[in-house]
């Protein structure tokens, strides 16, 4: 049960959209994007000794934006697919190629989000702009109650946040463009009725995060960005007896966009955590992400 810790650690990340996830968008437009996710978390757990926990996830998802009252929304669809592999004293867990849960996410933008038009987008002024969103994960993915890890969590997830931005540029497309972003993050799970283990349900307690990043442009092809991502909570509870495994963590890491096309567009994102209340558990992150706008 302890490893659940790792666990934690894992559905966390998931809260994790990162540099301009929420940059203001075209009204009307849409994106299949592809991202890819690899996780590695280390850990030494009470009867299972050192452990690693690894995780490689490929999500396709589709994204489409309207107007919602004068200001832009969007609503999302995504499906990841991939692997987790555990190792400990206990042996070696591997997943295989699996589904993950399906998740269905909206926004609308609250300040400063116009819905425009491709060339009143263009000659925009940025400066500050919020919206709200929310993601619904599904218990739709592979679950064994067999095994501690599974990329499917047998439970609903959800997980709202605010993203809000400054933005400092002529327009939307200055080559130099910077802003400072940063967002608050809750995610809510429900219960898992069939745990790993002895015990009848697994609950776990919200988990409260915060992401910050600052982005500048070098030239209308490149930009980067500067991350910092922290968060607290998630302990869990078997059959209402809680673990006291609830992690505090802070990672930073880096963002190198690429803009290759007028459609096309790359975004690979590093980050490695730097501190955590449990002194045995670290971990670091790779998303390389492609999308297309049409």
């Amino acid at each position: 049960m302890a490893a659940l810790a790792s666990v934690s650690m894992v559905s966390g990340a998931l809260a994790w959209d990162g540099a301009r996830a929420y940059h203001l968008r075209p009204g009307g437009a849409s994106d299949v994007s592809l991202a890819l996710n690899l996780l590695h978390v280390e850990n030494t757990l009470l009867g299972l000794g050192d452990t690693t926990l690894d995780v490689g996830v490929l999500t396709p998802t589709y994204r489409t934006s309207f107007d919602v009252m004068g200001n832009v929304g969007f609503v999302l669809i995504g499906l990841p697919v991939g692997g987790m592999t555990f190792d400990s004293l206990a042996g070696t867990i591997d997943t295989g190629i699996a589904q993950g849960d399906l998740v269905l996410g909206a926004g609308v933008g609250l300040v400063g989000m116009p819905a425009l038009a491709p060339m009143d987008y263009a000659m925009h002024k940025p400066g500050f702009q919020a919206m709200v969103e929310g993601k619904l994960f599904l218990p739709t993915g592979d679950y064994d109650a067999n095994r501690i890890v599974n990329l499917g969590q047998n439970r609903w997830t959800f997980q709202a946040s605010l993203p809000i931005s400054y933005a400092l540029g002529d327009n939307m497309i200055d080559p130099e463009l910077t802003t400072f972003e940063i967002r608050p993050v809750v995610v809510i799970f429900g219960d898992n009725e069939d745990p790993f283990g002895p015990a009848t349900v697994m609950s776990q307690a919200p988990i409260f995060g915060i992401e910050g990043h600052i982005t500048r442009n070098f030239n209308n092809s490149v930009w980067a960005a500067v991350d910092a991502y922290y968060e607290t909570g998630g302990e869990t509870s078997f059959d209402g007896v809680a673990n006291g495994d609830g992690v505090e963590t802070l990672a930073l890491g880096a963002t190198l966009g690429l803009v290759l096309s007028p459609n096309v567009a790359t975004r690979m994102t590093y980050r490695h955590t730097v501190y955590s209340s449990d002194p045995d558990l670290t971990g670091h992150a790779l998303e390389i992400t492609a999308a297309y706008l049409f």
